[in-house]
């Protein structure tokens, strides 16, 4: 297992997740639940390094923003299938109406989702900060079907490729300390089983 530390981990994880336009945004209902949705991903220039910050849209009145409202603390999944790449990002999501940002990130897709454009009210940001995250890096679909290929024929393990743990050293990062002692203080209230991860999926949210 690799352990990445500051600006070669933020350079890994944005290498396997920079292609990706879907991600899995994860959020804390008031029961304490893990509630997810697909969200797409808004556009940064890849000639700048990655600091950890991911941007997207949503609107204003979906219920995502009454949960980060309340609880910060968020989880970002990224799939690339068929490289067999994947990425888990932990880290705390807050809500912008920064216009200039809005005006920055808008592009004529977005019109799909926001047909009033970018100065409807509805319109706002998502702002994540990742702190750290799990990553599986496969070589390639070649690779990775040798590897199964020769496990089942020596009765070997597989190793399709790298995992690993990455420390996004982003400065001023206090989201860790708010995930973990809400945790705690949900399971200590009997809300939720220490060994137990509760995750509920709704039906697609078309504005993310």
């Amino acid at each position: 297992m690799t352990t990445l530390h500051g600006r070669e981990a933020r350079e890994r994880i944005w290498s396997l997740i920079k292609d990706i336009k879907v991600s899995m945004l994860a959020t804390y209902t008031a029961a304490g639940v893990l509630h997810a949705r697909p969200m797409q991903q808004q556009k940064i220039e890849t000639n700048r390094a990655f600091e950890g910050v991911l941007w997207f849209f949503t609107g204003a009145d979906t219920g995502k923003v009454d949960e980060i409202e309340a609880n910060p603390a968020a989880l970002l999944t990224y799939a690339d299938t068929d490289g067999h790449n994947y990425v888990s990002l932990n880290g705390t999501i807050t809500i912008s109406r920064d216009r200039a940002k809005i005006d920055e990130l808008w592009s004529d897709v977005d019109k799909a989702w926001f047909p009033k454009g970018k100065d409807d009210p509805n319109l706002i940001l998502l702002r994540f900060e990742a702190a750290d995250a799990e990553f599986w890096d496969s070589p390639g679909a070649i690779a990775t079907g040798v590897s199964y290929i020769k496990a089942l024929l020596t009765g070997e393990q597989a190793t399709p490729g790298d995992t690993g743990h990455a420390d996004l050293d982003i400065p001023n990062f206090e989201g860790r300390e708010t995930v973990n002692s809400d945790r705690i203080d949900q399971r200590k209230d009997g809300k939720i089983e220490p060994e137990t991860v509760l995750v509920s999926t709704g039906p697609r949210d078309p504005l993310g």
